[in-house]
């Protein structure tokens, strides 16, 4: 049984809410590590040339990542539209694979339009998460920080870490790193930007 499909038939077997909350983290909870990647120039590329440029080339940067991800074994990924979302059993697994798509997507030089080229923006999560199944993935406060990071916080090249993911990392001292502050709904969160020049250098 799924996730949606334990929880709703818990509540209406009438399960009260602490023991229906204990349950569901012994049955579903497993640390994790997510990445989520968000593609660059989606908007204008694909007012300036149309949708099929836009992802003929989109098609490219998929072919960079599945090469990745066939390296760094994530216990799953999915594409959605134009958005990829991985999961890994160790931060510091989906960290090096996010500094090489990254690195693989600048050396590939992906043309958008003008002189903009195909980017990426990365947001990772790490911790205790609800698998929610084979189709809808995880549920869990990093899983949203990290969908937050990749897909609304961070820009073109960025690496940015949720704070639980930054102080799980066992290698950060070999990099540099700037925190910042942001909020989902109205609740504030740090997280860690890793350093543009360090992703072409490491």
């Amino acid at each position: 049984m799924d996730l949606i499909s334990y929880l709703l038939d818990n509540s209406e077997r009438g399960l009260d809410e602490n023991t229906l909350k204990t349950n569901a983290w012994d049955h579903f909870g497993v640390e994790v590590a997510a990445l989520v990647i968000d593609s660059v120039g989606f908007t204008r590329t694909t007012q300036a040339k149309g949708i099929v440029y836009f992802l003929t080339q989109l098609a490219k940067s998929r072919k960079i990542t599945n090469q990745v991800m066939d390296k760094y074994k994530p216990i799953s990924y999915t594409f959605h539209a134009d958005n990829c979302y991985a999961f890994f059993r160790d931060v510091n697994l989906a960290f090096n694979a996010a500094i090489e798509l990254q690195k693989m997507t600048q050396k590939a030089s992906i043309p958008l339009i003008g002189d903009e080229y195909f980017g990426l923006s990365i947001g990772i999560g790490f911790g205790r998460l609800l698998k929610a199944g084979s189709h809808e993935q995880y549920f869990g406060d990093e899983m949203n920080i990290a969908s937050k990071l990749g897909e609304d916080t961070g820009s073109r090249d960025d690496i940015l870490l949720s704070d639980n993911a930054y102080n799980s990392l066992s290698k950060k001292k070999n990099f540099l790193f700037k925190m910042h502050t942001s909020s989902i709904s109205g609740v504030e969160f740090k997280y860690h930007q890793l350093g543009w020049w360090v992703i072409l250098n490491h």
